[in-house]
């Protein structure tokens, strides 16, 4: 796994950090709206965020077996 700032971000789980190195935490990302279609946005412990771009990404983090 690397860390990128590519835009190809899915539902799931993923490396989150600033665009420095610093702040790094694993956060959920997923589709906001009733019905799930509007953009998406990260969230975790204490951590919320609407605007994904400009950040470093790593995952998405697989599910255990």
């Amino acid at each position: 796994m690397i860390w990128t700032t590519q835009g190809r971000i899915m539902e799931g789980w993923y490396w989150f950090s600033e665009p420095d190195g610093s702040d790094e935490r694993i956060v959920h990302v997923y589709r906001t709206g009733l019905d799930g279609t509007e953009p998406l946005a990260a969230r975790g412990d204490n951590f919320n965020l609407l605007d994904l771009n400009g950040h470093r990404w790593a995952g998405p983090i697989e599910r255990p077996r």
